[in-house]
């Protein structure tokens, strides 16, 4: 079935007449943050959430009110093996960072792309070996990148100028996760999510020297994904955001959205469409205080459903249909 505001764009009119392009912003809802019972593999996710009710409001938003997107995005949490955010990755068990101490040391660059896929963090305790470990956290005693993880300080580019020239790099604390959505492993969409193949997906975390939960930049917040990129060249200005996780995803993701870092967006929650970690009511009720401060428009599945379709008169369409240069050519392909 075609999308209304598909063939609308074809006949080259936007959602709303007059206005910019609209995007459904789907965040990381992939097998790796889900519970079992709704993940492809009927495992439970390598990070899982309880998040398996926003598959049917996303569903029901692309079926019952594909007329409110020109497009669906979908942000896609892609990491390699031995990823910087991986407790493992340091001899750490995952969620130390909650332990009192924060977040593990490291130091970082501003690569002059600009880009996240040449950034890079080093673990502060492999260039400073003696740091005190009472008051932050660090590797277990005893423990040498060299000796027992070499993968994560080899060709890191931060590893090395943070060495010779540590005034040109910044400090950066990291959460410790478990290992989650490996490139070969869970980073998979779940089998009952509605995911045409012409939709945009958008990868982050691919990067082993950088972790990034926005769907827009680094959590340095210096360096940038493709996603503002993607959305600016579509011309769109106007999100709904949907996703997992609501306290850290979706919140890094809608707060850069409003940011000054990327393009003017208009942005609109669907908050009962999101799910926060361990189903936090506490964390999920300040996330939506955080983006709603922000300046987001907080919905629930509910309103976005009884919002009117737009609509045009023939002679709209008619119009368009001659300057589109439809006009004797009837099997002309629209951009659906």
């Amino acid at each position: 079935m075609m999308k209304t505001a598909g063939v609308l764009l074809g006949l080259g009119l936007g959602v709303t007449p007059g206005s910019a392009r609209t995007a459904l912003l789907v965040v990381d809802v992939q097998d790796c943050f889900l519970e079992a019972k709704c993940t492809s593999s009927a495992k439970e996710g390598s990070l899982s959430v309880p998040a398996c009710d926003v598959i049917e409001k996303i569903n029901m938003l692309q079926t019952s009110k594909s007329c409110l997107f020109d497009e669906v995005i979908w942000t896609q949490d892609y990491h390699p093996a031995g990823h910087i955010s991986f407790g493992s990755t340091h001899g750490l068990a995952p969620f130390a960072h909650l332990g009192g101490k924060g977040g593990l040391d490291m130091m970082c660059i501003s690569p002059q792309s600009g880009l996240t896929s040449e950034g890079a963090c080093c673990p502060s305790y492999h260039l400073n070996s003696s740091m005190d470990c009472e008051t932050n956290l660090c590797p277990p005693a005893g423990w040498s990148y060299a000796v027992n993880n070499s993968a994560i300080i080899t060709a890191n580019a931060a590893c090395e100028t943070c060495a010779s020239n540590p005034g040109s790099c910044f400090a950066q604390e990291q959460a410790m996760w478990t290992d989650h959505c490996l490139q070969d492993g869970d980073a998979t969409f779940p089998t009952s999510l509605i995911k045409n193949p012409g939709d945009t997906v958008v990868q982050k975390g691919m990067n082993k020297f950088v972790d990034a939960y926005s769907g827009f930049m680094d959590n340095t917040q210096t360096l940038k994904t493709s996603l503002d990129a993607t959305l600016q060249a579509k011309g769109i200005k106007k999100l709904y955001i949907v996703g997992i996780a609501t306290d850290v995803c979706v919140q890094w993701t809608v707060t850069d959205a409003l940011g000054a870092n990327t393009a003017n967006y208009d942005v609109t929650v669907i908050k009962d469409a999101t799910a926060a970690v361990l189903g936090d009511v506490k964390n999920y009720n300040m996330a939506m205080g955080t983006m709603a401060s922000a300046g987001a428009k907080i919905v629930t599945t509910a309103d976005v459903l009884t919002t009117q379709c737009p609509s045009y008169t023939c002679g709209d369409i008619k119009g368009k249909y001659r300057t589109n240069g439809c006009c004797g050519d009837p099997n002309k392909l629209f951009n659906l």
